[in-house]
C-alpha cells in the first residue's frame, strides 16, 4: 500500500488509532487524527505525538478535517453513520479500519484471525501458547490490546488475531490464511440492528479467503454451520456431538483430532481451565494448530499449563466458606449462560451494567435452575429486573461493594457469589477489566473484615 507523501485523517486516538497513525508516519504519510475526547490524558498524549510530527485535532469533527484527506483510516468502534463519514463517502475519499490498514503491510506473516461473540481471548492466547510451544515464532494482536499496526515488520513467523465485529466492518482485503469463527448470538444489537446483519458482519472476516486457506466452525452450532458455504476456504469443523470424519471432535471425556489419522489429543478431566463454556475455544485451538502440524504432545503440554485468562470465570478466592467467581468479561447474555452452565453450587448472580440490546429473558429456565439471588446494578438493572421478575429474589444496588455485601449476607457456606454481567461496562467503570478489579478488591476488604 502507497501511503507515502499521501494526507491520512486517523479518526480516534486510541490504542489503536494512535499505533495507526505511528505506523502511516514510519511509511511516510502526512497524517492528522481527529480525537472527540479533551481530557487532559489526551492533551498530552497530543503534544508527544506532535514531537513525532503527527498532528493532532481535539474535540468534535468538524467537517473542515476533510479538506485535503486522501485517506481515511478508522478506530474499532466508531461508528460508520457519523456525519463527518458520511461528507467523506460523498466525496469519494476511502475509509479503512487499522486493522485493514496494518494487514496492507504484512508480508510474510501467517495469519490467524479469530472472531465470535465470546471466547475469542482466550482462544487468541492459548492458541499462541500451543504454537510458542511448539517453537514457532509467534505474535498476539489484533482486539486485545496489542493492534495489528504493532505487529508490522516485527518479523513474525506467524500472528494470532482476535478480530471484533467493528474491525470486520471496515475491511476490503483483509484475508487471514486460518479463519475462526466461535459462536454467534446476539451483542451489539444497539449498533448492529439486528441480528442477520451481525451474523452478516462476522462472516465477514472469511471474505477474501481462497481454496489454499482453512476457515474453522462449530458443526453443533446451528448459526454457525450454513456459514461453511460463504467461505471458499476448506472448512475444518470442531464438534462437540459428531464424531468427525476430518477435524477435531469430543470423544466421551476425550479430545480427538483426525486428519490423516485418528489422535487422542487429551482427557478433558486433565485440563483446570476446562468447562462446558471453554470446550469450544478448546477444540477451535487444537484445529489451528493442527493445520500448523503441531504434534500432540506439545498440544498436550501447553492444554496443562494454560491457567485461563483473569475475569473470565477466575476464581477470586473464598470467604466464610462462600466461593466468589470474576467472569466480568461476560458483556452479554449468552456468556453469562454459558457460565452458569458450568456452575456446580447455588449461585447468587450480580448482573447488570451498560445495556447492548440484550433480551435477558433468553436465560429464564437456567437461572430460575441455578440462581438463588439476583443482584442487579448499572443502568440495565430495571430491565434485567423485568425481563427476569419472578424467577429469584432480586436485589437492586448502587455500585460493587454493595453489591459484593449483599450477595455474601444472604450467602450460605458452600455457596457462590458470581460477577457475570452480561452488560457492557462503561456505565460505571472504564472497561470490564477494571470492573473485575474492583470486584476482586471488594472481595479482598470483605475477607479482611470477616477475619476481625
Amino acid at each position: 500500500m502507497l501511503v507515502k507523501d499521501k494526507n491520512v485523517l486517523v479518526l480516534g486516538m486510541g490504542v489503536s488509532g494512535t499505533a495507526a497513525a505511528y505506523l502511516l508516519k514510519e511509511k511516510g504519510a502526512r497524517v492528522l487524527i481527529g480525537e472527540m475526547e479533551e481530557s487532559e490524558e489526551k492533551r498530552t498524549k497530543a503534544r508527544e505525538m506532535a514531537e513525532s510530527g503527527i498532528k493532532v485535532i481535539l474535540g468534535p469533527h468538524p467537517l473542515g478535517l476533510l479538506e485535503g484527506q486522501e485517506l481515511i483510516v478508522l478506530s474499532p468502534g466508531i461508528p460508520l453513520d457519523i456525519p463527518l463519514l458520511q461528507k467523506t463517502r460523498s466525496l469519494n475519499i476511502p475509509i479503512i479500519g487499522e486493522l485493514e490498514l496494518a494487514f496492507r503491510f504484512l508480508k510474510e506473516e501467517s495469519l490467524v484471525g479469530i472472531t465470535g461473540t465470546n471466547g475469542k481471548t482466550t482462544t487468541t492466547f492459548l492458541t499462541g501458547k500451543i504454537l510458542e510451544k511448539a517453537g514457532k515464532n509467534v505474535q498476539i494482536a489484533g482486539n486485545v490490546g496489542i493492534p495489528l499496526s504493532k505487529t508490522v515488520g516485527q518479523g513474525a513467523e506467524i500472528i494470532v488475531a482476535e478480530v471484533s465485529t467493528f474491525q470486520l466492518e471496515t475491511i476490503d482485503k483483509f484475508s487471514p490464511f486460518i479463519s475462526c469463527v466461535l459462536n454467534i448470538t446476539p451483542d451489539h444489537l444497539d449498533r448492529h440492528l439486528n441480528f442477520e446483519n451481525y451474523v452478516h458482519l462476522k462472516s465477514r472476516i472469511f471474505l477474501n479467503q481462497t481454496q489454499d486457506d482453512f476457515t474453522i466452525l462449530n458443526k453443533d452450532d446451528t448459526v454457525l454451520y450454513p456459514l461453511a458455504l460463504k467461505t471458499k476456504a476448506e472448512v475444518i469443523f470442531i464438534s462437540r456431538k459428531e464424531e468427525l470424519e476430518r477435524g477435531v471432535f469430543l470423544k466421551g471425556n476425550r479430545i480427538k483430532r483426525r486428519f490423516d489419522r485418528e489422535e487422542k489429543i487429551i482427557s478433558c478431566g486433565q485440563i483446570t481451565f476446562a468447562g462446558s463454556h471453554n470446550l469450544e475455544n478448546i477444540l477451535s485451538s487444537v484445529a489451528i494448530a493442527s493445520l500448523y502440524g503441531i504434534e500432540r504432545e506439545v498440544i498436550k503440554e501447553a492444554l496443562l499449563e494454560f491457567e485461563g485468562l483473569p475475569h473470565r470465570t477466575e476464581r477470586v478466592g473464598e470467604v466464610g466458606g462462600v466461593e466468589f467467581i470474576d467472569d466480568s468479561k461476560a458483556t452479554n447474555e449468552d456468556a453469562v449462560r454459558s457460565c452458569l452452565e458450568s456452575m456446580r453450587k447455588k449461585t447468587i448472580l450480580i448482573m447488570g451494567g451498560k445495556d447492548k440490546g440484550a433480551d435477558f429473558s433468553s436465560s429464564k429456565n437456567l437461572i430460575r435452575k441455578k440462581v438463588k439471588e439476583l443482584i442487579l446494578l448499572g443502568e440495565a438493572k430495571k430491565k434485567i429486573k423485568d425481563q427476569l421478575v419472578g424467577l429469584s429474589p432480586v436485589k437492586e444496588v448502587e455500585g460493587m461493594k454493595e453489591a459484593v455485601r449483599e450477595a455474601f449476607k444472604d450467602a450460605q457456606k458452600n455457596d457462590c457469589v458470581l460477577l457475570s454481567p452480561g452488560c457492557a461496562s462503561f456505565d460505571q467503570f472504564k472497561d470490564y477489566k477494571e470492573r473485575g478489579e474492583v470486584f476482586k478488591r471488594e472481595v479482598r476488604r470483605l475477607a479482611v473484615s470477616y477475619k476481625l
